[in-house]
């Protein structure tokens, strides 16, 4: 929707800012339905007025949300009630709400500005569900942006978190996020639209209004009186800067992840990045990837912070065990040799098999293992094995009339002293202690630190066959045959067992 030949119906030019906004970013189309977050302060007033305007010349509807917190001795209550009656003046519908912050604050051990943050997107995504809305409009103004600023550049965060509040968002908007705090509340005075003020923000209270009341009239005083719109332009020039990098990373991802989405539906259960592949990008890229995959399975980056990502890069270069962490509550990420997945902790039925194998714990790896039968290996027959989706042909050859390189022997055969076995041979899965003499080693290995050092993955264990003799174990199927039946020169037999996949 174009709107500058609207706009030039308004003689204000604060109105005129947040037009250019909504049009810059596209944040409006025709025939959208808009969800106005409004608390009864100077923002939200002055928003509702703005779409009350706007809305009548270009056919949008637009509907206003208002969460009574219960707190300040009841003044929140009297908040409420001039939102009510402003929005009948106005004839717009109100969903209204009504819940006890502080206590739902303590019940979730949350901080209460941050619990009230959480408790208030839930309601409107509810709100916007049930509604049929296309758009959540917050009241986010320039001076918010510049203050977020500074709170996160204190905090220690990155490019991403440093291009401030972003004007859209998923479904959000936010019209006012170029205007001023000062221009909003001069022109609501100079028409005569009253509103609501909370005492709270002009206490030291909270890091936000330390930012707001001391450090930014500091700054001013003593530096730099034009500070604010300095501010301005660095986050404009950090938020290009992290687009950028968003649909870079995001192109990074879908060439060497694989990933694919539920069908009939518009969501993604997980995905599988190579190891190798990011170990090797640089850590700004590398950072950028792994925020692409998080937003892509989450849905959003809200309550990821750099140090999440931090403890994620921790674990993403090559070599080392199974790592495993959760990113937040419902986002989890684990890594094994080859791979790093993240996976929806509330879909685990749907993740593919090897994950959820990687995903086991530890006692039900065992059980598992332990549980298939152990299937005898027939000399001079070609048996099928279903469990390790293989066929096995093993046959005795004459020392003296076989020439074995050893150099050329591939990881699906192997060559043993027939002499040295115990027959029958049998096949089976790895199980938790057990032991084998690797091949060139004078001493016992426990099978687990033989994977460990082959960086060989927990679910990829399960599916390599181990073959024993009625006393120890005598091949690791494609890996290493066991010391005790290496040939010799006094070798007079040979047990070559082969394997091809089914």
């Amino acid at each position: 929707m174009k709107l500058k030949d609207y706009k030039n119906t308004h003689k204000s030019k604060v109105i005129d800012s947040v037009i250019k906004t909504i049009d810059s970013f596209n944040m409006v189309q025709k025939g959208d339905r808009i969800l106005i977050s409004v608390s009864g302060g100077p923002d939200s007033v002055f928003l509702t007025y703005i779409f009350y305007y706007l809305k009548k010349d270009l056919d949008f509807t637009i509907l206003g949300f208002h969460l009574d917190h219960l707190t300040r001795n009841g003044q929140s209550t009297k908040d409420a009630l001039f939102v009510e009656k402003l929005y009948k003046k106005l004839g717009i519908e109100l969903i209204k709400k009504k819940v006890d912050v502080g206590k739902w604050c303590r019940q979730k051990k949350l901080t209460f500005q941050e619990g009230a943050r959480k408790l208030r997107i839930k309601l409107l995504l509810e709100a916007y569900k049930k509604n049929n809305i296309e758009k959540i409009a917050l009241g986010h103004n320039a001076d918010d942006n510049i203050e977020t600023f500074l709170m996160r550049l204190i905090r220690g965060a990155g490019s991403r978190g440093l291009s401030g509040i972003q004007p859209v968002r998923d479904k959000f908007i936010r019209p006012l996020i170029n205007t001023p705090r000062k221009d909003i509340i001069d022109y609501l005075e100079e028409n005569g639209i009253r509103y609501c003020i909370d005492k709270t923000n002009l206490e030291n209270i909270y890091f936000r209004n330390k930012i707001r009341n001391s450090l930014i009239p500091f700054i001013k005083e003593k530096f730099l009186k034009k500070f604010d719109k300095n501010v301005i332009k660095s986050i404009e020039l950090l938020r290009a800067e992290n687009d950028f990098m968003i649909n870079y990373s995001e192109n990074k991802l879908i060439q060497i992840a694989y990933f694919k989405k539920e069908p009939g539906r518009n969501y993604i259960n997980f995905i599988r990045i190579p190891v190798l592949k990011i170990s090797s990008m640089p850590d700004a890229v590398r950072r950028r990837v792994i925020l692409s995959g998080i937003e892509k399975i989450k849905g959003n980056l809200i309550d990821i912070s750099s140090s999440n990502i931090n403890d994620i890069l921790k674990i993403c270069g090559d070599g080392g065990g199974r790592k495993e962490i959760n990113i937040s509550k419902n986002i989890g990420l684990v890594k094994d040799y080859r791979d790093i997945y993240i996976f929806n902790i509330n879909k685990l039925d749907k993740l593919p098999k090897e994950l959820k194998a990687l995903l086991c714990e530890e006692k039900k790896v065992k059980d598992d293992t332990t549980s298939g039968r152990q299937l005898e290996v027939g000399i001079g027959k070609r048996i099928k094995s279903e469990e390790f989706g293989i066929e096995i042909f093993s046959e005795v050859l004459d020392a003296y009339n076989t020439r074995v390189d050893f150099n050329s022997i591939k990881s699906m055969e192997a060559f043993a002293d027939y002499d040295k076995i115990k027959f029958p041979v049998k096949i089976k899965r790895w199980e938790s202690g057990d032991r084998f003499y690797p091949l060139g080693m004078k001493k016992e290995k426990k099978l687990h630190d033989f994977f460990i050092d082959c960086k060989v993955s927990r679910n990829h264990r399960r599916q390599v066959p181990i073959f024993t003799d009625k006393e120890k174990i005598i091949w690791i199927g494609n890996y290493r045959i066991d010391e005790r039946v290496k040939i010799n020169g006094y070798t007079k037999k040979i047990l070559h067992i082969k394997l091809f996949k089914n």
